[in-house]
């Protein structure tokens, strides 16, 4: 009895401990799963901000900022949308050779600027860093000198660590409306979001890089004329400073002291600027021995050389305004700060997406068709075209030859008042048709992840992507051409093939 007893007691005991270890394997298995189900979620309900839906794109250009090799960034510029419009990354490489990288963003005030520059350091060694000025003054009523979205675009793509747990601690502190717990999960901010996602939600390696390294410039033209500040002389006055913001400025000039980097203050043309602002920074970068540039100033900004309207340094710069202040900047940094000259394989590797980048723009300005025609003859655009009211008696033989070097075959002779829809594709070919009448053409291309759907009548044209209406709707051939590397449209525009064969956006 005494031995049977003990081996029931034995195998119990056993029988217990197994039960009681697969109890636990099982809650990790769960929480383990549900930790995966909550990343998950936080992630796809986070907006995305990319060069296929905004113009500061900040998501992928922050993602791509922790993609870079360590130590391998000799220049950091912070700062406000302005900045990203204004200084290109790969154009100052290619002048100079010298590595930057935008860290700006859109409303990024100075509070936010410190954050980014400490989160920078955990992964950079600069040698200088340029910190727009403007957000030094105040904005906005908010404590952080900003509206709750533009620091929410900012901060939510940082990686967690004690940097950004600060950071989101002050953001609350100076900011009660906001909560803690949405900066960690996300999911609470943005809970609506599921009625809309889309595919760079669903797919989230698509919003993980910009080749750009932060930068992204405006298309339009600026102002016909622009008269920069000339200063009155009137060295009484003084304008305030937002006083979180210039405790803020003061963290970062001694942080950059104690890692020994040269902090640069500037002021871009188009900032608000007369004689009290300018005093004020002037007298705070002599007090605290940093360098301030009044880009604002007639002394620089005669010195950009950027022409008015279509060089745009005022503002948000274009692309070409944005070219000429990168390139002036870059030799101040070369010149004045002794930058080397480097050559390093992640700005080599970009060129050439920049050069086809600064094509796509250039694209916007045509408007000779023949010029046209042969720009989009290109394998990463997708074509489409709808006729609306008549499109043939303007075209020459010259242009005709041009089209069918595009690819399409219709002979538009003798063909006055049809309509006509096509699609010219390097994933599947052309395909067009011409009729009298109405005309509808649908179908999907980008291996069938979008879908279109042209019409052509004598009073209507439309052209639909993804559900989107991208036709400029004019009378004649409206032209509008989809990157397929950037994943989305990158211009609409109308010759007026019944007369003149001017285009017109």
């Amino acid at each position: 009895m005494g031995l049977d007893f003990r081996l029931r007691i034995l195998f119990t005991e056993d029988f217990d401990v197994r039960t009681h270890l697969g109890s636990v394997v099982r809650s990790g298995i769960f929480l383990l799963l549900l930790a995966a189900s909550l990343y998950y979620i936080n992630e796809m309900l986070l907006p995305k901000y990319t060069l296929k839906n905004n113009l500061w794109p900040m998501t992928s250009s922050y993602n791509q900022f922790y993609q870079m090799e360590e130590d391998s960034v000799d220049v950091l510029f912070l700062g406000s949308s302005v900045v990203v419009n204004a200084f290109s990354p790969q154009e100052i490489y290619n002048t100079y050779g010298i590595r930057s990288y935008n860290l700006a963003s859109e409303e990024q005030s100075i509070f936010l600027s410190y954050y980014w520059l400490k989160e920078a350091l955990r992964f950079q060694d600069p040698q200088v860093v340029v910190l727009d000025t403007r957000f030094l003054f105040p904005q906005h009523l908010e404590g952080t000198n900003t509206i709750e979205p533009m620091t929410r675009k900012c901060l939510d793509p940082m990686k967690w660590s004690s940097v950004k747990a600060e950071a989101v601690d002050a953001v609350c502190r100076m900011d009660p409306a906001q909560s803690k717990l949405s900066y960690y999960l996300t999911n609470i901010r943005f809970h609506s979001r599921w009625t809309f996602l889309e595919e760079q939600d669903l797919v989230l390696n698509q919003s993980r890089y910009s080749e750009l390294k932060g930068f992204s410039p405006t298309m339009e033209n600026g102002p016909e004329t622009y008269t920069p500040y000339t200063p009155d002389g009137n060295e009484e006055a003084f304008f305030p400073p937002h006083q979180a913001m210039l405790e803020y400025l003061d963290r970062m000039v001694e942080l950059c002291k104690e890692e020994d980097i040269t902090l640069v203050l500037i002021s871009l043309p188009g900032n608000t600027m007369d004689d009290g602002v300018n005093n004020m920074l002037t007298s705070y970068a002599r007090e605290n021995q940093v360098d301030y540039y009044n880009l604002d100033q007639k002394l620089w900004y005669d010195q950009i050389g950027a022409r008015l309207p279509e060089e745009n340094a005022v503002g948000h710069d274009n692309l070409w305004g944005a070219i000429k202040i990168s390139q002036f900047l870059g030799r101040i940094l070369q010149e004045e700060y002794g930058l080397p000259k480097v050559e390093d394989p992640q700005y080599e590797e970009t060129r050439e997406f920049y050069e086809r980048f600064k094509e796509n723009i250039a694209l916007t300005r045509i408007t000779d068709m023949t010029e046209y025609l042969r720009a989009i003859r290109k394998d990463r655009y997708t074509v489409f075209i709808a006729m609306r009211d008549e499109g043939t008696a303007g075209l020459t033989e010259p242009l005709k030859e041009e089209l069918r070097a595009l690819g399409l075959e219709t002979d538009f002779t003798d063909k006055y008042g049809w309509s006509y829809c096509a699609v010219v594709s390097p994933e599947t070919g052309v395909r067009e048709e011409a009729v009298q009448g109405r005309l509808q053409l649908d179908g999907r291309f980008r291996d069938r992840r979008s879908v279109y759907s042209l019409l052509s009548t004598g009073y209507n044209s439309s052209i639909l992507i993804d559900g989107v209406e991208y036709s400029a709707n004019y009378g004649g051939m409206n032209m509008v051409v989809y990157d397929l590397e950037l994943r989305k449209v990158i211009d609409s525009v109308c010759f007026h093939t019944h007369r003149s064969c001017r285009g017109e956006r």
